[in-house]
């Protein structure tokens, strides 16, 4: 999936809540959003992310231009994850 988001150019809306995705498979999203360009929405909610994961996933955020909508609810998130 993280390869095929790399190279999307129709997929705007990604949907993958309750997928366990646990910290690796953020961390190959992460970097698959990156470089994304379509994607306006990405919804990780009800997984297994954690405070590692969340600062890949806003690391990668910063440097995408198009994502404008994200959901994080219902993970492992603390307040160190919160902080970025």
């Amino acid at each position: 999936l993280a390869f095929e988001l790399r190279v999307n150019t129709t997929l705007t809306k990604l949907y993958l809540g309750y997928n366990y995705i646990s910290a690796v498979g953020a961390q190959h999203t992460a970097e698959a959003f990156k470089v994304n360009a379509t994607v306006t929405v990405l919804d990780l909610s009800c997984n297994k992310i954690d405070d590692l994961s969340a600062q890949h996933i806003a690391e990668a955020i910063k440097v995408n231009e198009t994502v404008t909508k994200l959901n994080l609810d219902f993970n492992s998130i603390g307040d160190v994850g919160a902080q970025h």
